[in-house]
This record gives structure tokens, sequence and C-alpha cells, in this order.
């Protein structure tokens, strides 16, 4: 999930989107704004197929795939330990849909129409725009820790997770 064109591209657009927030950009934060959510959500089209289409299994997970079809005989732990715990994020996947949405929201829906909203007085659109600055940060964070929540790593595999 990690390794695609797209996340690099995801990195910068969040910041030139969130620099352009910061510094007040009222004609180009909307396009950067627009462009960044195109980019999440391309990125999360592409990375929800990432697993499957890399052709990673047990038995490359284990290194065994060329010696034949590779099962688990039983469990490698009766209970859970350090590696599902990091590696594993089960309330990140199950979640993961109403956290996207969440995230979109408030990374660049709520920021786009609080900057676009005309408002009289000078205060208020600066508080406005620091809405926008927050409310953009906020659903970053929430993209960035869904980010390593839903990464697939092999462990997952290894332990019949995926």
């Amino acid at each position: 999930r990690w390794n695609m064109n797209l996340t690099p591209a995801m990195f910068l657009s969040f910041s030139l989107a969130g620099g352009a927030l910061l510094s007040g950009a009222e004609t180009l934060a909307p396009w950067l704004l627009a462009i960044a959510g195109a980019i999440q959500l391309a990125y999360w089209a592409k990375g929800d197929q990432a697993l499957a289409s890399s052709g990673t299994n047990l038995g490359t997970a284990t290194g065994l795939g060329d010696r034949g079809t590779v099962r688990a005989f039983e469990p490698p732990h009766t209970g859970t330990n350090y590696l599902l715990r990091e590696f594993v994020h089960v309330v990140g996947r199950k979640h993961a849909q109403k956290l996207r949405v969440i995230s979109f929201v408030l990374a660049f829906v709520l920021p786009l129409l609080l900057i676009l909203t005309p408002v009289a007085g000078v205060a208020i659109k600066h508080v406005f725009a620091l809405l926008a600055v927050l409310s953009h940060l906020t659903g970053v964070v929430v993209s960035r820790w869904l980010f390593f929540a839903q990464a697939e790593h092999v462990v997952g595999l290894y332990y019949g997770k995926r």
C-alpha cells in the first residue's frame, strides 16, 4: 500500500494545500485543496487493490512458495503479540470507511467551504481562515493515522489475518 507512485504526490499535495491555507493564498488554496482531495481519493482507490494485485501470499511471505502450496498447520501463537498489535490494526480496518469520510470532509470539504464562503468583515474572515487551517490539519492527521492503520504487512499473511 505504501509503495505507490501516488504516495509522494499525496504528501506533496497535502503540504502545498496546507501551506496555501496557512499563507492566506485565497485564490490558490481552493485549487490545491481540490487537487489534494483528488489525489487522496485516487490513493485510496489504488491502495485498496494493492495487496491483491501484488501477488503476495503466505508462500511469498514465508519464502517457501517455490516448494509448493503453503498453508499454516496451526496458528503461530494462541494469543496476541507485538507483531499483531503493530502491523495488523483491526480497529483501523474495521472503521476505515467512516474514518475516510471524516478525513476527507475535515481535510478538504470543510476548508473549501470556509474559504469560499463570502463574509463581511476582516475579523470574521480571519476566524474562517483559522477554522479552515485547523480543519485541514485535523483531517490530515486522521488520514495519516489511517495510512498507517491500513498498512498491509506480510506479517498479517503469516498470522492468517489477510
